[in-house]
């Protein structure tokens, strides 16, 4: 069974990046560059797994976190950022603090070997043989 992936990444081409390798993986995916995109392909893609940018005009990752708390989500969370690691913790001390399912954390520029790992084992703990 394919899951649903939400990326929410400032930038577009980064989003088509992460797109096709979560596409390659088996992800059915949606994405979201702004704020306004991200709270409506939330509501509507009801994502299994959520990778999250830091950075969004408008907004930032925390509040991202706090809103997806807010709403109850189960996706499991994936910070993928390139503010330095003392950030990219605290995001996910946060998510933690909040309830969420937080997966991990990825520095930008990323290991494309390293997101496909995490994703398909992602995959394999939603879909286990037998």
């Amino acid at each position: 069974m394919a899951l649903r992936m939400l990326i929410i990444d400032d930038e577009p081409e980064i989003c088509d990046f992460l797109r096709g390798i979560a596409i390659d993986v088996g992800y059915d995916v949606v994405t979201a560059n702004r704020a306004e995109d991200f709270k409506t392909a939330f509501a509507e893609a009801a994502a299994d797994v959520i990778l999250l940018d830091l950075t969004l005009p408008g907004t930032d990752g925390i509040e991202l976190l706090k809103y997806m708390a807010e709403m109850g989500t189960r996706a499991r969370i994936l910070i993928v950022s390139g503010y330095d690691e003392g950030i990219r913790r605290m995001a996910y001390t946060i998510g933690e603090a909040r309830g969420l399912d937080m997966a991990g954390v990825l520095a930008k520029p990323l290991r494309v070997a390293e997101l496909r790992g995490l994703l398909r084992q992602f995959l394999r703990e939603a879909n286990p043989p037998g």
